[in-house]
């Protein structure tokens, strides 16, 4: 018993400090490749004010632009699955989710006006949760994204919260997505230009640690996201 109690020991130490090497070797990794890609970027950006350009090398040299900006998301997005995974957001503490939310709605004004989308909130209660402020922020954020990207040219976003959860019912431009999968990595039921396809999976992640559910709804043309404890 003595032999197999230090071998377990052993056995967990080893896992545990494999577990560390791996964080540290995430946030490393992610930090050395986000410095490039940002001067990449700010290259590009001098090389655009060049009037000396065509029209033809300027359309390249945007698409390139475009290119790393999309790595520096995923880069940004693949980091935060990897931390919030790793359980590295600790501190928790009581959210007022209505408040969040109607926060965050004003950051997006100018998004949803961009395709003149109507966005309603009816408030019958107050939706109070204990978990990461800034997983907090996450969880919100893509949601509103979300029904902003899976939304139509003057569609409408409805917003209903309660005591016990929060739904968001926005227009559909396409059909249904595939509720096996779309929480997922890297799903996108219907393809959009500079979308990672990771956000739906950080709403998930973020759902999973800090022990909400999440569960998604298609009816008669309307995407339905329910969050609840």
């Amino acid at each position: 018993f003595q032999k197999l109690n230090e071998a377990v020991m052993s056995f967990a130490s080893h896992n545990e400090e494999i577990f560390e090497q791996q964080k540290l070797f995430i946030g490393n990794a992610s930090h050395e490749m986000q410095t490039p890609l940002a001067v990449c970027m700010n290259r590009l950006e001098m090389l655009m004010e060049d009037e000396a350009l065509t029209e033809n090398q300027l359309k390249e040299i945007v698409g390139t632009y475009q290119t790393l900006e999309y790595a520096s998301k995923l880069n940004r997005s693949l980091l935060l699955l990897s931390k919030i995974d790793n359980s590295q957001f600790v501190e928790e503490k009581e959210i007022d989710m209505n408040e969040l939310v109607k926060r965050y709605l004003e950051d997006y004004c100018d998004v949803y006006a961009y395709k003149n989308i109507d966005v309603h909130v009816e408030e019958t209660g107050n939706f109070i949760v204990r978990m990461n402020d800034v997983l907090a922020g996450i969880l919100i954020t893509n949601l509103l994204k979300n029904a902003f990207v899976h939304n139509m040219d003057n569609g409408s976003l409805c917003i209903d919260i309660s005591s016990d959860s929060i739904r968001l019912k926005n227009s559909a431009e396409d059909g249904p997505l595939d509720r096996k999968h779309i929480f997922e990595r890297f799903y996108q039921g219907h393809k959009k230009e500079g979308s990672t396809g990771l956000g739906l999976a950080l709403v998930d992640a973020v759902c999973r640690h800090s022990r909400l559910k999440v569960k998604y709804l298609y009816e008669e043309g309307w995407h339905i996201f329910e969050l609840n404890c």
